[in-house]
């Protein structure tokens, strides 16, 4: 699992880490904000956080971008994300 170093805290334990997963961003016509629009498992958009095709290395995402026809550029990148077992969950 890829993870980073949160530091202790009163709510963690010292030595748990804060899973992420590298997922392909993309931006919508009505960006919100940036990194606030990711593509799902099934090649399509989606607002959802937890509806975001996760992968454990830049090579899966790249993969999966090829296999989608998805093209990599400034607007559609791969980049890393912070999610709660609850994320992970969906």
């Amino acid at each position: 699992m890829v993870g980073v170093w949160l530091g202790p805290t009163e709510e963690r334990g010292a030595a748990e880490m804060r899973p992420t997963r590298y997922v392909v961003f993309t931006s919508t016509p009505q960006r919100v904000a940036p990194g606030s629009c990711y593509i799902a498992q099934d090649g399509s958009p989606t607002m959802l956080k937890s509806k975001a095709a996760r992968f454990n290395s830049i090579a899966k995402a790249e993969a999966f971008a090829e296999t989608n026809h998805i093209m990599l550029n400034a607007r559609t990148y791969i980049g890393l994300e912070y999610f709660t077992d609850l994320d992970m969950q969906g």
